[in-house]
């Protein structure tokens, strides 16, 4: 079937309402919602879940991840302070980090992808059949967001979760006063968009921790904002280079964020002690200028 025009008018209507779409993923923090999110869970088992974190269920259970952030938390959040706050942790994985932070802030909402979606895969000219690519991170983005449910239930944390566009996020979400982005944006097509994205709606101040996984990415002591902004294009071979969009140093994060209005950094390096590996990270902690309160 074809769609036909008759006059400026009709053309300007359709594109119109193309522009609104992303309502389509607006009303998910109703209560209502949030419950149909949870009986959707309900029957998700282990056999159903893959799990990106180690995690202690306090039932003699320890379910082990590739990544063990235990007595890391406060580090890779940079000391973040998190009492009273509203936050927003953008990519939850398996939800060991969804716990700390739901019992540290006043309100806690996670955000990933819409179900049935998969994440952003790097178009390596060698892979003939991106399909078959793209099936296997759909039913991973599926078995991740099945753990994160498993934690959240096994552990009681209190937290809502919203799945929509990160490049469009849906209107109806609210302010934060603290954003946290823990090793997603290396994840992203576009890291800057999706900062860009949740800036808008942040107050306060943007939490970023990433892999500092190519040694002339170190930071350098005194470095201005500008020097050593690098951020490198698809740094890790196949199998896992798939997912591996960029590497990126935390100036590069400085710079970003300082388009974006936040002026004040801290940036700290890091590794987590319990991971044999011991993956050398860093945390860049940007805040807004603090305003006087001054009226002329």
């Amino acid at each position: 079937m074809r769609f036909s025009v008759d006059n400026e008018k009709t053309i300007d209507a359709y594109f119109g309402d193309q522009r609104s779409l992303k309502a389509r993923y607006e009303g998910q923090l109703t209560p209502s919602f949030q419950s149909a999110l949870d009986d959707y869970h309900a029957k998700v088992t282990e056999r159903d879940a893959v799990f990106y974190h180690t995690i202690d269920f306090g039932d003699g259970v320890l379910q082990k991840g590739a990544w063990d952030l235990r007595d890391h938390e406060q580090a890779y959040l940079g000391g973040c302070e998190l009492s009273g706050k509203r936050v927003l942790e953008v990519g939850p994985a398996s939800g060991f980090l969804s716990a700390y932070l739901a019992s540290k802030c006043a309100d806690l909402v996670v955000f990933d992808l819409p179900l049935g979606s998969t994440s952003e895969l790097v178009p390596f000219s060698e892979i003939e059949n991106m399909d078959e690519f793209a099936t296997g991170a759909r039913r991973s983005v599926e078995q991740l967001r099945n753990s994160w449910w498993l934690t959240k239930r096994k552990l009681g944390f209190k937290a809502s979760a919203v799945y929509a566009d990160i490049y469009d996020p849906p209107s109806d979400l609210g302010r934060f006063d603290v954003a946290v982005f823990g090793s997603i944006l290396l994840h992203l097509s576009n890291p800057f968009h999706a900062l860009q994205s949740f800036a808008a709606t942040t107050d306060s101040t943007i939490v970023v921790t990433d892999v500092l996984g190519v040694q002339s990415l170190s930071p350098e002591v005194g470095q201005s904002l500008y020097g050593s902004a690098n951020m490198i294009f698809a740094p890790s071979p196949l199998p896992s280079g798939i997912v591996h969009w960029w590497a990126l140093s935390p100036n590069a994060i400085r710079h970003m964020l300082h388009k974006l209005g936040f002026t004040e950094f801290e940036v700290t390096t890091h590794s987590p002690k319990r991971m044999p590996s011991s993956p050398p990270l860093f945390t860049v902690v940007a805040r807004r200028a603090a305003k006087s309160g001054l009226k002329r």
